[in-house]
């Protein structure tokens, strides 16, 4: 569903720069909102009562596991648990000299670079490079620079809405490739949307297929002459626009959506089949992705299904259509599906759990990559909120199945937002991150504290006395700076591989504990031991252990330059810097 997209029905409405941090972006707390529904940690739970209070009962807390779910947060208790197991990745920076001697207290840090997952968005290719719409231009230079920055920053890759269907794509090639291009010189991945999709009020058929159809198709639009049924015809006109549309762009896209909307706008496989086809089991559907996969296959390019009403709806007999689909080309024909489209247009009534996610994703697991595919929320008069909220807990809930590859919104800026076509007063224009005038929906703020936030490695520390620096980081590229008494190293790592351990060497001059013999400094005042045992104990320069310095310890414990130097604070003996350690440091005033 695009702009021009589809006639839904009554049911439901109807890699040089990836997803990175944007600058002007510092990482966030979590709002009052997200807060009441995210795990509580028990750092969170001490300052709510108070660092002086709280200290008499740490003894009691330092024995429990790290964290509980909070009222009605179980679910996103479990979906951090799932990510943490299949979209991370131990990774180990091994530090050496010449030699290959290791240097330890060498340090290490990890800054993530860009995503393996796919986070995307539709765009309007014409307007993308052109500023224009069916060559008038449209909008403001400026807007056309926000959108283009807004894309870069926000996603790693995009899709066409409109200029890759046949008849589109036939008559706007320039702007498609020029689209194609743009998305390609800066890293992103593009999909294809979409080869063949039999809608003829989207003008996605050429007319003279639509002349070959016959009656009743002809008959009804416009755009096409006098009826002239030609059923082979049709059928060599399609199959060479698969060939040729692949072919046209090879390595540069890396699935296509074979045939859109099977369940919903067969007209095409009617006219080959005869109306009383059922068109996902039809054969022509078989043949035309098995050709596609073989023309595919020679570039780095999957073949998907796409469609609406498998996700975001109410009753589930076309579920059961999408599954038959599946079935009939993965285990009847032989298709290697690589993604398993989810459109997601959701309306305010649509609204899934996160068990009912996770009840329909492994469903459709089972036949291949699971991806959303076209994901907003404008039916039924959401309120922003609401749409924040929701994104929030699908996204999240979506992130975290091991069969997920990709999530992308439809258009993320309202102007150029498909709802003035739904054909509903009621569903205007309604994109999930900025409105008309740029500001930030609140939509956005959670999206950005789930991908680069949440999800993003930024993690530092010494190595160990073998030299190894070792921490959990997001699946994705990854920039490694080594630093030593006398040199930085940077070199960049892929995380691929959730099962396994990434093993980096970085070969450094010079020795470790850039810092010397000292820990960095915490609020301007470097912490001493004034006892003699080799751990930092006076953090503020009064020359004795005090509550205050407690106080200091407790509000640094997860700070970069006290966690990652267990060897000044680690109080209780455990190798890592934790909230006990404030209880021993505590319990020895």
């Amino acid at each position: 569903m695009t702009a021009n997209d589809e006639t839904p029905t009554t049911e439901s409405k109807p890699r040089a720069n990836r997803p990175s941090r944007p600058d002007h972006e510092e990482r966030r707390d979590r709002t009052d909102e997200t807060a009441a529904t995210i795990p509580v940690e028990r750092r969170e739970y001490l300052r709510s009562i108070g660092v002086a209070g709280a200290l008499g009962s740490l003894a009691g807390l330092s024995g429990a596991t790290g964290s509980v779910a909070a009222q009605d947060g179980d679910w996103e208790a479990a979906a951090e648990q799932r990510i943490e197991e299949h979209r991370t990745s131990d990774l180990e920076v091994v530090v050496e000299d010449e030699n290959g001697d290791p240097i330890s207290g060498a340090e290490v840090q990890i800054e993530m670079q860009e995503h393996d997952f796919g986070f995307g968005t539709a765009v309007h290719a014409e307007f993308l490079t052109n500023q224009t719409e069916w060559g008038n231009s449209i909008h403001t230079t400026e807007d056309q620079q926000q959108y283009q920055q807004t894309i870069e920053e926000l996603f790693n890759e995009l899709v066409l809405e409109n200029l890759h269907k046949w008849h589109l794509w036939e008559t706007n090639t320039n702007h498609a490739d020029n689209a194609v291009q743009w998305a390609r010189d800066r890293g992103m991945d593009v999909r294809g949307h979409v080869c063949i999709w039999g809608n003829l009020d989207a003008y996605a058929l050429p007319p003279r297929v639509v002349e070959a159809m016959g009656d009743p198709w002809a008959s009804e639009w416009d755009e096409a002459g006098e009826p002239n049924r030609d059923i082979q015809m049709v059928r060599d006109e399609a199959s060479n626009h698969i060939d040729e549309i692949i072919n046209h762009y090879g390595d540069d896209i890396k699935e296509w959506e074979v045939v859109n909307e099977v369940l919903h706008v067969p007209s095409i496989i009617e006219a080959i089949e005869g109306q009383g086809v059922t068109p996902e089991t039809a054969e022509i559907l078989g043949d035309w992705y098995l050709q596609a996969q073989e023309t595919a296959s020679q570039y780095d390019c999957g073949v998907a299904i796409n469609d609406y009403n498998i996700m975001a709806e109410n009753n589930y007999s076309e579920p059961d259509r999408y599954e038959d689909q599946m079935d009939y080309l993965v285990n009847e024909r032989g298709v290697d599906l690589s993604g398993i489209g989810m459109q997601c247009h959701f309306s305010l009534d649509e609204r899934k759990s996160p068990d009912e996610i996770l009840q329909m994703l492994d469903r459709y697991a089972e036949y291949g990559d699971l991806n959303t595919t076209e994901f907003d929320m404008f039916v039924d008069g959401w309120d922003e909120q609401q749409e924040a909220d929701f994104l929030y807990q699908y996204l999240k809930t979506f992130f975290s199945h091991p069969a997920s590859k990709d999530f992308l919104v439809w258009g993320h800026w309202t102007p150029l937002h498909w709802g003035d076509d739904y054909g509903d007063d009621s569903s205007p224009q309604n994109a999930p991150f900025y409105r008309e005038d740029w500001s930030e929906k609140p939509a956005l703020d959670r999206y950005r504290d789930l991908v680069f936030d949440q999800w993003w490695t930024d993690e530092s520390g010494p190595t160990d006395s073998s030299g190894s620096y070792t921490t959990n980081a997001f699946l994705g590229e990854h920039e490694i700076t080594v630093t030593t008494d006398q040199e930085s190293t940077t070199e960049t790592v892929s995380v691929t591989d959730a099962d396994g351990t990434t093993t980096v060497e970085v070969v450094a001059t010079g020795d470790g504990d850039p810092n010397g013999d000292e820990p960095p400094a915490i609020d301007g005042t470097v912490p001493q031991d004034t006892t003699g045992d080799g751990l930092s104990n006076d953090f503020t320069g009064s020359g004795s252990t005090t509550t205050t310095d407690v106080n200091v310890f407790f509000e640094n414990v997860d700070n970069p330059d006290v966690a990652d130097y267990p060897e000044y604070y680690d109080f209780d003996g455990n190798g890592q810097v934790t909230v006990t350690d404030v209880v021993d440091l505590f319990e020895s005033i």
